[in-house]
Order: structure tokens, then sequence, then C-alpha cells
């Protein structure tokens, strides 16, 4: 079992150092932390989810919160932004957490 879970980890998620908390990233992301010059998490993040995961994170909970609000219809940041916490925890899949993560994702991008 551990050798197919090794096998899976380079297609999926890892492990690593991000602002002093251990985090996991989406395998994208991983492949290119490891290109020396490519320290900003945007600029060297490879991943295709597109702008949501760019703005909510290439982290499991970013992704996870990303891929929800595209189910829902959310499908760019302008859509995201129009909403407020109330419509966003209104939406399947999106509690209280996830309502606040969004917000404070949209309150730190630059012009937000």
């Amino acid at each position: 079992m551990s050798a197919a879970r090794a096998a899976m980890v380079p297609l999926s998620w890892a492990r690593t150092l991000r602002d002093g908390q251990v985090i996991d990233v989406c395998s994208a992301c991983r492949v290119r932390e490891k290109v020396p010059g490519t320290l900003d998490r945007e600029a060297g993040c490879s991943c295709e989810g597109g702008e949501l995961f760019d703005v909510l994170g290439h982290d499991r909970f970013g992704h996870r919160l990303a891929n929800t609000l595209l189910r829902a219809g959310v499908d760019s940041v302008e859509r995201l932004s129009s909403l407020s916490a109330q419509q966003l925890r209104d939406l399947e899949g999106i509690g209280a957490a996830s309502a606040r993560r969004a917000l404070s994702c949209l309150r730190s991008e630059p012009g937000g």
C-alpha cells in the first residue's frame, strides 16, 4: 500500500514549508517551487486551475474551495467578488470557514 501511495504523490499533493507553516500544495506548484529563482508563490505556480485557484490558493483548501465554487457556477473572480458572505454560505458545499477564506483571499488580492 505504501508503495502505491508513494507512486501517487508526484501526481497529487506534496507537503512544503511556506510562510513558516507546513502546507499541502498541488503537484504543479510543488514542481515549480523546486526551480531556482521562483520564490514567489504565484510566479512559481504552473497549475492550470485558472484564476479562482490562483486567488484562493494552491493548497488543498484553496483547490477544494475553487472546485466547489466552480460546481456552483461561480467561475470567475469577478463573479466571486459580487457575492456576500451569506450568499457564499448559501451555495452547496460552502460553509462559514470557506466563505471566510474566499473573502479573505479577495481582500488580499491587488486591487481587491
